[in-house]
């Protein structure tokens, strides 16, 4: 017998989680929308501009392996409010040292924490909700990341007019803070509904012990899943999910010389673009359930033409490159659905939602990490028609790797 919450009190819990992983991507982005202007300043170089980045996802990756398995054992509402308290102080660290080192431990120290947030939400849904409305769950948060994103790059966009880029990250660690003391108190309202039988719905499961009994190590679970085969597209995907995306305003602001704010209110309209991605995985979901390999072969050849086509005519127009690029970021959100989403709720019954939630994000924002970092190192070196090259180039490997697995689908 397992408890379920009921409609009302479901839908509140969703808000409130919808709200933490929003504000955590307002404490995120801020810094990849001011990074022009740092670099602008002569504070930070382009390779150290992408060390930072490199080190942030470097944290928030292996903080997801880390933080994923303690989301399956630690109370989510303890690990959802330190993750936001401590990015918040992390983002104020951000605003007032300008010294190299000091920002990159302190955007490293804000990558963990934030990887405290999106397991525990996973293993939320997967725990509170039913069959039918743990997935939708899972695909709706994705709203929250396009909204945040877009709340990021307008609040960065606005300090930078108005003020300064340190007041970017003011703003979020605000915000942060804010949020994390709201969560606990609409958290706690929940656990008082959830005590009040008329706030559940019980279903029907088989018998605690026996679900124990299927709880089984990760590491045989990794090898008899077949999650070893995507590993190298789920961290592909990641590059250009949110690797590329790191570097956007900058392109943007290189090849068509326009003002730094001006590139990052363009780049505003990829995230609610991007929210399309979401709700295309689902609806491919829902045609070929179980099929989540399968489905992403699509996402790949349309990224692949997409970055082809920035190669090539690019440099025309910015709104034509702002389509391209977010044509890949589409594709690759629809894929990160489907991977880092999806993928983990079947491993309810063995009671590692959370950690396989976690461990797939880890390898992501590894793949994020490293290209953050390189992608600097070839934009000052290469210059951007070599970055591009590059991008292509990944993503046929990952295609290709995708195309071999896509028959393979998870036992």
């Amino acid at each position: 017998m397992r408890k379920r919450l009921s409609e009302n009190v479901g839908f509140f819990l969703f808000v409130l989680c919808w709200i933490a992983y929003f504000s955590s991507y307002i404490g995120r982005l801020n810094y990849s929308s001011v990074m022009s202007s740092i670099i602008e300043e002569g504070i930070l170089g382009f390779s150290q501009a992408g060390s930072i980045s490199m080190v942030y996802f470097f944290s928030y990756g292996i903080g997801q392996f880390f933080n994923g398995i303690l989301g399956d054992r630690v109370k989510p509402q303890i690990m959802i409010f330190l993750g936001l308290f401590f990015s918040g102080l992390a983002n104020f660290m951000m605003g007032t040292i300008q010294v190299f080192p000091v920002m990159m431990i302190m955007w490293g120290i804000n990558g963990y924490t934030q990887a405290m947030i999106w397991p525990p939400i996973i293993r939320i849904f997967a725990e509170k909700y039913s069959d039918v409305e743990k997935k939708k769950c899972s695909v709706d948060i994705v709203s929250s990341m396009a909204v945040g994103t877009l709340a990021s790059y307008l609040l960065s966009a606005y300090a930078m007019k108005f003020f300064s880029w340190e007041a970017a990250f003011f703003l979020a660690a605000g915000i942060l803070i804010f949020v994390a003391f709201f969560w606990m108190m609409g958290y706690k309202y929940v656990d008082a509904r959830m005590e009040k039988k008329r706030d559940l719905v019980i279903l029907q499961q088989k018998d605690c012990k026996e679900n124990d009994k299927n709880k089984g190590c990760f590491g045989k679970i990794l090898l008899s899943s077949g999650l070893i085969g995507i590993l190298l597209p789920v961290m592909i995907h990641g590059v250009l999910k949110d690797g590329m995306t790191q570097w956007v305003p900058t392109f943007i602001y290189e090849r068509f010389e326009v003002t730094a704010s001006f590139s990052v209110v363009v780049t505003m309209v990829l995230p609610l673009i991007n929210l399309a991605g979401a709700y295309i995985a689902r609806f491919v979901d829902r045609k070929h359930p179980q099929k989540e390999i399968l489905s992403s072969v699509i996402f790949f050849v349309i990224s692949s033409g997409a970055l082809i086509l920035l190669l090539f005519i690019g440099k025309w127009n910015v709104f034509i490159t702002v389509g391209l690029f977010a044509i890949v970021t589409v594709s690759m959100m629809a894929v990160n659905t489907l991977y880092v989403n999806l993928i983990p709720l079947h491993f309810e019954k063995e009671g590692k939602v959370a950690t396989i939630s976690g461990f797939l994000n880890s390898v992501a924002y590894l793949g994020s990490a490293l290209s953050t970092f390189s992608i600097g190192v070839l934009v000052e070196y290469f210059g951007w028609d070599v970055t591009i090259c590059v991008w292509i180039g990944v993503t046929v490997i990952a295609l290709c790797c995708v195309v071999w697995k896509k028959d393979k689908e998870f036992k």
